[in-house]
């Protein structure tokens, strides 16, 4: 068993997400100015000044509609300033946000009615997934059965009071394949202790930039990465989707100066020869989430990148990164997820005999929850799944899941597509790429006013990283073969894409 100092949310005690997150938004015009959360790729934006005037007013809207503190409100959006105002606005109100995003249509339906929801905001086109009767729905946009979420903006911000160390202030998704979906419920006290371990950690400064393409609607993206950058005044750009070429040229376009990846796409880049393409200057570090990197793969990004490349770790229940290895380079030590990160208490257990494992024996690691320690709620040991072993330094190794067998396929991103409800037909073909030299993009006929941009949205949601497409186009007809093989020449050439080789 290690643990590695003070709860750094010690500082906090009484504290909710809304007064650590945003308690001194107003106070610095600097600040204020400073874009908060933006989308990489259509550029929407929010600024400080904007995003805490906006969350308050939709607070006391929320509050005005019949929301009640302790109520949890479903968010099926894409990641961006909406999602992040609709999760503080929630917050601030006293209710409870349960981010679905990511997932199929069908799972979210479940999640939803278990979780007794009866209010969710969502996305034009997004909105047919969470409708449910006696369940009121708002909405960045017009859609049909639907209340404008821009209707809630009036009035001055709510007064709630809670109780941070018992009040529920996220439900979170947690598990996967090869086992179901859980729901865990975390407390302002435990969201905040997040939070605040990662803003005070140092991976990232107040003058940052942070691209991340982990999933804002997953509590490493919601809390190991927004929620600890708006506390310290960062700017957090969004990647909803996309592949290699979509993170480099955000990355190029926004400046940033953390980029924050899954594992697999930050492998992908390390061997890409066309990262050397674009202007990466401003680049200061490269943090990895989402799971274990092997060492080689650490030096091949950073050698692309030229600058470190690092690990983190967490955990839905324990609020978000645990563990962050930020002297990976000089350590020498590429492969590890460093040590417990302050408040944190961890060990590595024989997975028959549940005895502590000495260094270098691996073993299954499990965390001390909460993390947050109150009066409120006792003490245990989670298991996390994963297998890891420790090193006489207290760094730990994490070598993948603990018994995990096949994965199930990934949905066939071509069939999501066609699954829309304003999709008649739709097929997925690979376009002439000048980075990738081909990549894949949808095309799709549609019956009403649907966008391209509501169409990836839909894909964001409902398939992991988007599938893959890079991009979705709208067109008259999708050209077939009497046998229904798209005839794609033809496609691409009435799309203006080019020919394919």
């Amino acid at each position: 068993m290690i643990s590695n100092g003070v709860d750094a949310a010690a500082a906090f005690p009484g504290a909710t997400v809304t007064r650590v997150v945003f308690g001194g938004a107003g106070s610095d015009p600097a600040k204020a100015a400073r874009p908060a959360v933006a989308d990489a790729s259509s550029g929407r934006s929010l600024s400080y000044g904007e995003l805490a005037a906006r969350v308050g007013a939709a607070a006391s809207g929320l509050v005005r509609e019949g929301v009640r503190p302790g109520d949890v409100v479903g968010l099926h959006l894409p990641g961006g300033p909406e999602f992040a105002l609709a999760l503080h606005a929630v917050t601030a109100a006293g209710a409870v946000p349960f981010p679905v995003g990511g997932r199929p249509a069908a799972e979210v339906a479940r999640l939803l009615e278990d979780g007794g929801v009866r209010a969710a905001i969502t996305w034009p086109g997004l909105a047919g997934d969470v409708r449910a009767p006696d369940r009121r729905l708002f909405c960045f946009g017009a859609e049909p059965g639907t209340e404008p979420f821009a209707a809630l903006l009036t009035g001055p911000p709510a007064a709630v009071r809670l109780d941070p160390s018992r009040a529920p202030a996220l439900v979170a998704c947690t598990g996967g394949p090869p086992g179901p979906v859980r729901t865990v419920r975390l407390t302002h006290a435990e969201v905040v202790a997040g939070l605040v371990r990662v803003a005070e950690a140092g991976m990232i400064g107040s003058a940052d930039t942070v691209l991340t393409a982990l999933p804002l609607s997953g509590v490493l993206g919601l809390n190991g990465v927004l929620n600890p950058a708006l506390r310290l005044g960062a700017t957090v750009v969004a990647v909803t989707g996309g592949g290699r070429h979509d993170l480099l040229r955000s990355l190029q376009r926004w400046r940033a100066t953390v980029a924050v990846p899954p594992p697999a796409l930050l492998e992908a880049l390390g061997r890409d020869r066309a990262v050397a393409r674009y202007d990466l200057g401003t680049l200061r570090a490269v943090v990895a989430a989402g799971g274990p990197l092997a060492a080689e793969d650490a030096r091949a990004a950073a050698a692309r990148f030229g600058c470190p490349v690092r690990q983190a770790y967490g955990l839905a229940e324990a609020a978000g990164i645990t563990h962050l290895n930020l002297r990976a380079a000089e350590e020498g030590t590429l492969d590890s997820v460093g040590r417990g990160l302050p408040g944190v208490v961890w060990r590595v257990v024989h997975p028959r005999t549940g005895g502590v494992q000495p260094s270098y024996q691996p073993g299954e690691l499990c965390i001390r929850l909460p993390v947050a320690r109150t009066a409120a709620v006792p003490a245990r040991w989670l298991p996390t799944g994963d297998s890891a072993f420790a090193d006489d330094h207290g760094r730990v190794f994490v070598l993948g899941r603990v018994g995990r067998g096949p994965s199930e396929p990934l949905a066939e991103p071509g069939a999501v597509l066609a699954a829309h409800p304003a999709v008649s037909d739709a097929a997925v073909v690979p376009v002439p790429d000048d980075d990738l030299g081909l990549a894949p993009h949808g095309f799709a006929v549609v019956t009403d006013e649907t966008s391209e941009a509501d169409l990836l949205a839909y894909l964001e949601t409902h398939v992991a990283e988007r599938g893959g497409i890079a991009a979705v186009h709208i067109v008259d007809e999708i050209p077939r073969e009497p046998g229904g093989r798209v005839r794609r020449r033809t496609l691409l050439d009435r799309a203006g894409l080019g020919r394919l080789p």
